[in-house]
C-alpha cells in the first residue's frame, strides 16, 4: 500500500480544514499506529468527536488507495506532508492540509516570492482593472501570483499572470476535476500550463459552499503576503486575510472610494494598520534582497502596462419593453469594447447560463454582438 493513503484516510476522517492531526502526532509515532490503536483507542483520547469516529471507521484503507489511483488516473499528482515536493510555507501553518490534489507544476513557493491576491466576485470594472495590471506586473517582475480562481478579481488576478508570461497558482474549494465554473475553464487550464491547480478535495467533490472559507487558508499558507482588492466587510477576501494574519504572514490592502460599499472591507484592513497597495511596486518594495525579483530600476519610469482602459460607451437607445429583465440588466453593461462572460457575470450577478439566454435574447433584438471567445458587445 502507498503511504500516502495513510494521509487520505486520516484526512477524510478529520475533515479539511482540521488541526487534530497535530495532536494525533503528539501521542502516536505514525498514522498507522493511530489506525491501529482502533475505535476504544480514540474514544480514550478525549478529543475526538463521535462524528469524527464515525468517519474514520466508514472509510478503508482500500478506499483511500482506491482514491489515490483513480486522482493518479485522472492525470493529478498527490501530495502529502511526509514527502519533500510538499511546500514547507504550507506545513507551517497550524491546520495544514493532509493531502493536496494538484494539476500541473507547483512553482516553488519556499524559494520564489508568492504573492496572494483576492477580492470580491462582483467586482467593479476599476477593481477589475487594479488585479489584471497588479498581477501583471508582479508576474513580470518573477512573482508567483495566488488566488482562488472564482469570477471577478480572482479571474483578473489569473488572468494577468497568464498574460505575463508568468506562474499562477489557483486554489479551489472542490475536485479539480469538477465542472466548477465552466467559464473560467479556459483560463484554468492557461494557470496548469506553467503553474497549478490545487485542491485538498479529492475528485469528484463538488463546489459547496462552506468548502471555500475552509480552502482560504491554502491561499494565505502558499504565500508571504495577501493582498486585498474590493472586498465587503463580510467576504471570503477578507477570512483570506484573516487567515494570512494568524499565519504571520503580511496583509496588503488596495485603498477605495469611501463610497464604495466594496471597498468597505479594504479600507477597514487599512484602518487595522494594513500595508497600502496602490501599485505593484509597493509590494515588490517590501521584499527587495529577500526574493529574486526584478524591481524597475528607475521607479518614476511607468515600465508596465497601463491599466485596462474603461470601455468606451456607445448612445444607447431604449431597449424594447418587451425584453426580460435579465437583458435589459445585461444590456445596460454592455458597451463597444466586447467583454467575455465571467467579467459580465461578474457586473450583473447573473449566473452564465442565464446570461448566456439573455445574450441570446438581445442578439435577436440586434442589441448586441457576439465575438470569438464568447465575447459580446452593445450594437
Amino acid at each position: 500500500m502507498d503511504e500516502r493513503a495513510w494521509w487520505i484516510w486520516l484526512q477524510h476522517g478529520l475533515g479539511p480544514g482540521a488541526s487534530k492531526h497535530r495532536r494525533i502526532f503528539e501521542t502516536y509515532a505514525s498514522i498507522e499506529d493511530f489506525y491501529r490503536a482502533g475505535t476504544e483507542g480514540w474514544r480514550l483520547d478525549g478529543y475526538f468527536t463521535k462524528r469524527e469516529i464515525l468517519r474514520l471507521q466508514s472509510f478503508s484503507l482500500e478506499q483511500a488507495q482506491a482514491q489515490l489511483e483513480y486522482a493518479e488516473k485522472l492525470g493529478q499528482r498527490v501530495l502529502t506532508p511526509d514527502m519533500g515536493a510538499y511546500p514547507q510555507c504550507l506545513r507551517e501553518i497550524h491546520n495544514y492540509p493532509c493531502v493536496l490534489y494538484v494539476k500541473g507544476t507547483l512553482p516553488p513557493v519556499d524559494f520564489m516570492l508568492s504573492i496572494a491576491m483576492v477580492g470580491t466576485r462582483k467586482a467593479t470594472h476599476s477593481g477589475c482593472s487594479i488585479a489584471h495590471t497588479m498581477s501583471y506586473e508582479l508576474a513580470k517582475a518573477g512573482v508567483i501570483v495566488v488566488s482562488g480562481g472564482a469570477l471577478g478579481i480572482d479571474t483578473q488576478a489569473h488572468r494577468g499572470a497568464v498574460e505575463a508570461g508568468g506562474r499562477s497558482i489557483c486554489v479551489l474549494g472542490c475536485g479539480i476535476d469538477t465542472d466548477y465554473l465552466l467559464t473560467n475553464a479556459s483560463l484554468r487550464e492557461a494557470v496548469a500550463v506553467d503553474g497549478a491547480l490545487v485542491s485538498e478535495y479529492p475528485p469528484g467533490t463538488q463546489p459547496m459552499a462552506s468548502n471555500f472559507p475552509i480552502r482560504n487558508r491554502i491561499i494565505s499558507g502558499l504565500c508571504a503576503a495577501t493582498v486585498v482588492i474590493e472586498a465587503p466587510i463580510k467576504s471570503g477576501a477578507m477570512i483570506t486575510a484573516d487567515c494570512a494574519g494568524d499565519q504571520g504572514r503580511d496583509v496588503f490592502a488596495v485603498p477605495g472610494s469611501v463610497q464604495n460599499p466594496k471597498a468597505r472591507g479594504t479600507n477597514a484592513l487599512l484602518q487595522q494598520g494594513c500595508a497600502p497597495a496602490t501599485c505593484a511596486l509597493d509590494v515588490l518594495r517590501c521584499y527587495e534582497g529577500k526574493y529574486r525579483i526584478r524591481i524597475p530600476q528607475d521607479p518614476g519610469v511607468n515600465v508596465f502596462p497601463e491599466p485596462i482602459p474603461e470601455p468606451k460607451q456607445l448612445p444607447k437607445r431604449e431597449p424594447p419593453p418587451k425584453l426580460s429583465q435579465e437583458a435589459r440588466t445585461l444590456y445596460q453593461v454592455l458597451s463597444a469594447q466586447p467583454k467575455p462572460i465571467d467579467e459580465l457575470c461578474a457586473c450583473t450577478g447573473m449566473q452564465p447560463g442565464k446570461l448566456l439566454s439573455a445574450a441570446t435574447e438581445l442578439e435577436l433584438a440586434g442589441l448586441a454582438q457576439a465575438s470569438a471567445g464568447q465575447r459580446y458587445a452593445a450594437m
